[in-house]
């Protein structure tokens, strides 16, 4: 398996396609695997190069619906509701003055957790052939791939 290089944004932007999050949540997830790998190794990581790899990782840690014992992504994300709200009742009480980072820590956990309570749908083959040929054209918001373009990208034109 080749690694692909990628570019911060172009992780971001594939994270969006394959997640079906936001870009706001998909930097925060680059950022999140960026900052506990610098913690695990030691020294800032975040001007480092990211790989395919990189992205699939990430993706698997934001895989969190407990699909092993039945919960459907409505109950995850009812639990995640809940979640954000325990981080905030919790961030209600802390001082962010007396431990900067534990603060960080807690906005980190309050953020995911809300964003993991939004709905969400992943997106499928079609959409995400849509999204390659409008980055392919640009950020002109006023092109509008049709079915042969998107046929093109999926190399299913003749």
């Amino acid at each position: 398996m080749t690694m692909e290089p990628l570019t911060r944004a172009e992780a971001i932007d594939q994270l969006v396609t394959e997640t079906g999050r936001g870009p706001e949540v998909a930097e925060a997830m680059v950022r999140d695997y960026l900052d506990e790998t610098s913690d695990r190794l030691g020294y800032s990581v975040h001007r480092w190069g990211l790989d395919t790899g990189d992205v699939a990782e990430i993706r698997r840690d934001y895989e969190w619906v407990d699909y092993e014992r039945g919960e459907t992504p409505a109950q995850a994300r009812d639990r995640a509701a809940e979640y954000a709200a325990d981080w905030s009742d919790v961030a209600a009480v802390s001082d962010p003055e007396e431990s900067p980072g534990y603060a960080a820590h807690i906005d980190r956990q309050t953020t995911t957790w809300a964003a993991r309570a939004q709905t969400f749908e992943p997106v499928d083959d079609f959409e995400r052939a849509r999204h390659a040929v409008a980055a392919a054209h640009g950020p002109d918001p006023v092109y509008q791939a049709d079915d042969a373009d998107i046929a093109e990208a999926d190399g299913w034109s003749s």
